[in-house]
């Protein structure tokens, strides 16, 4: 056996085994690493790394839209997507505005002010 033919069968062993694991990142990844690991561009323990992360990044893309899937949002709707004229009634500036959450941060408007009081002797009662 040749030294081309020993590498050749020790790669796809380790796409077997990366394939095993279901590491379909790291199968993707794995012909382009090999090819610089080979040519001296890139030390082994810098390939392993990039194999890993590569396969690590896909874990971690999967687990987040698995967690966007199961947490029901609604859709991903904006303000800017909003039809204003479909519904006439609807200001688009006091929408904007409110889309914004600066009234969060104005809590000394008296209008919000009076809405705290309510609830603080709501609560007190």
């Amino acid at each position: 056996m040749t030294a081309a033919t020993g590498e050749a069968a020790a790669c796809q062993r380790l796409r077997g085994h990366l394939a095993y694991l279901k590491l379909n990142a790291a199968i993707e990844a794995l012909p382009g690493l090999l090819d610089d690991a080979r040519d001296g561009r890139m030390p082994v323990l810098d390939a392993l790394e990039r194999l890993m992360g590569a396969e690590a990044d896909a874990a971690q893309a999967r687990k987040l839209a698995s967690r966007l899937h199961w947490a029901a949002l609604p859709a991903p709707w904006r303000i800017s997507d909003y039809d204003f004229a479909a519904q006439p009634g609807a200001d688009p500036a006091l929408i904007r505005e409110l889309a914004t959450l600066r009234f969060l941060d104005d809590i000394g408007n008296p209008r919000y002010q009076n809405l705290l009081n309510a609830r603080r002797a709501t609560c007190a009662a």
